[in-house]
């Protein structure tokens, strides 16, 4: 799902969710917030990874920085799209 579309659906959760409507200027300042928590979350989640290939893996350090290297590549390649997406 693209990024906008999970930002415009948390959004339109939040605008709900509050008593008072939401001016455009709030609405697209709380779509950036929302858009900014999704980029942390895949990043957060990419940086877990990497540390428990490195805990389970030990024992192959090479095979281990090399996995730990690509999924630092696919963190960066996820990281551009999302930003692509706004």
């Amino acid at each position: 799902m693209p990024l906008q579309s999970i930002s415009d659906n948390a959004v339109a959760q939040i605008c709900e969710a509050v008593s008072t409507p939401m001016s455009d200027d709030e609405r697209a300042r709380v779509a950036k917030i929302v858009e900014q928590a999704v980029v942390d979350s895949a990043v957060s989640m990419s940086q877990r990874c990497v540390t428990v290939v490195n805990t389970h893996a030990e024992h192959e350090t090479d095979l281990a920085h090399k996995i730990a290297k690509k999924l630092e590549q696919e963190e960066t390649a996820l990281v551009a799209n999302l930003m692509g997406l706004r």
